[in-house]
C-alpha cells in the first residue's frame, strides 16, 4: 500500500524514472539441463523457445490443460543449460515432474544459491559500464552476458561485496538504492504495463494481452483448449482502471468492481503511481459489457474508476 504523501517513496521512484535507482530481488531460477531441454520447454512454454540463441531470453506464459496461465517467466539459452527466471520455482519443478515423461531432461530449483541486483532507470548503463569489466551499452532485450564485478564473477558472485560495487557506482551518477518494496515491485511496472503471475493467474494469454507472445505454429501443452477457447471469443479482458477521485482507498486483491451496481469483475492488484499521481490497478472485467471508458465502482466503498488500457507510461 503506497500514498500520494510518501515522500520516501516519491523520491525513489523518481529516481528510477528520471535518473536510476537499484535493489536487490531474487527471482526463483530453475536451470533445466538434458538432451531434450529445449524439446521440452517448446512443449511446456507457449512462446518459441527452440532456436533462441545463446545468451539470450524470451518471455513466455505455461499454461495448464484448460489453456489458462498458470506462470510467466523468462527462458534464457545459457548453452548447455537453460535457466528460467520466475516467482514459483516449487511449483514450476511440481509441474514438469508431472509432465516430463518420455522427455532425456532435468530440472532444479537452485534458487536459494543465487542473489539477484537490479539496475534501472535512464542512467542505468552508466551505472553498470562503471560496475562491470564489459561494456553493456550495446546490450540487446532479453539478452544476458558473463562480466566480472572486480574479481568476482557474476554468475559465481560474493553478494555482499557486489553490493558494495553496486552501491560505488550508482554513486557516480547519485542513483540511490531502493528501500520500498511496493515501488520496485508494484508501483514502477505497474505504470509501464507490466504485471506479475498472480494478476494474470487463470486467464488465457488473449485475454492477458499477451497474445503475441503465442506460437500456434507449434505444439505445446494446453494448445487445444486454448485454441478452442480463442476460438469461440475471450469472454473476460485484463484491463487498467484509475480512481478518479483524491482517495486513502485501499483497494486489496480481489475487490469486486461493479458496473451499476452489478458485480462485472475484480481487482487483482492496486497501487499508487507517482509518475503518473494516481491511484492505479488491474482489472480482470466482462469484456462484452466492460469496454474502455467504462465508468465503475470498486469495493464496498463503491469506490468511482474509470477503466483504461493497462499502460501508463
Amino acid at each position: 500500500m503506497l500514498f500520494k504523501e510518501d515522500e520516501v517513496a516519491r523520491a525513489e521512484a523518481k529516481a528510477v524514472r528520471e535518473n536510476a535507482g537499484w535493489y536487490r530481488w531474487t527471482h526463483d531460477l530453475v536451470v533445466v539441463s538434458g538432451e531434450d531441454a529445449e524439446k521440452f520447454l517448446d512443449w511446456m512454454l507457449v512462446n518459441k523457445v527452440a532456436g533462441t540463441p545463446v545468451g539470450r531470453g524470451k518471455y513466455t506464459t505455461m499454461l495448464n490443460e484448460k489453456g489458462l496461465i498458470i506462470d510467466d517467466l523468462m527462458a534464457f539459452n545459457r548453452g548447455e543449460v537453460w535457466w528460467l527466471s520466475t516467482l514459483y520455482g516449487p511449483h514450476a519443478v511440481r509441474w514438469f515432474d508431472a509432465h516430463s515423461a518420455g522427455f532425456d531432461v532435468a530440472y532444479e530449483d537452485v534458487t536459494q544459491a543465487w542473489d539477484m541486483y537490479a539496475v534501472q532507470g535512464p542512467n542505468s548503463a552508466k551505472v553498470m559500464d562503471a560496475l562491470l569489466d564489459v561494456a553493456v551499452d550495446d546490450l540487446k532485450r532479453f539478452q544476458i552476458v558473463d562480466a566480472h564485478v572486480g574479481d568476482a564473477a557474476v554468475v559465481v558472485e560474493d553478494s555482499a561485496a557486489v553490493a558494495e560495487a553496486i552501491a560505488a557506482a550508482a554513486g557516480t551518477v547519485d542513483a540511490p538504492r531502493l528501500t520500498t518494496l511496493e515501488v520496485y515491485v508494484r508501483s514502477l511496472p505497474m505504470e509501464k504495463g507490466l504485471a506479475l503471475r498472480q494478476d494474470y493467474f487463470g486467464l488465457t494469454p488473449y485475454e492477458a494481452n499477451l497474445g503475441w507472445s503465442v506460437h500456434l505454429d507449434k505444439d505445446f501443452f494446453g494448445k487445444e483448449a486454448l485454441v478452442a477457447a480463442h476460438e469461440a471469443g475471450e469472454k473476460r479482458a485484463f484491463v487498467g482502471l484509475e480512481i478518479e477521485r483524491e482517495s486513502y482507498e485501499d483497494i486489496a486483491q480481489k475487490e469486486i468492481i461493479y458496473k451499476r451496481g452489478v458485480p462485472v469483475g475484480y481487482t487483482p492488484a492496486f497501487i499508487y503511481g507517482y509518475t503518473v499521481d494516481k491511484n492505479i490497478g488491474f482489472g480482470v472485467v466482462d469484456a462484452r459489457k466492460c469496454p474502455i471508458g467504462t465508468r465503475v465502482t470498486i469495493g464496498c466503498n463503491d469506490s468511482p474508476a474509470i477503466i483504461v488500457e493497462p499502460k501508463w507510461c
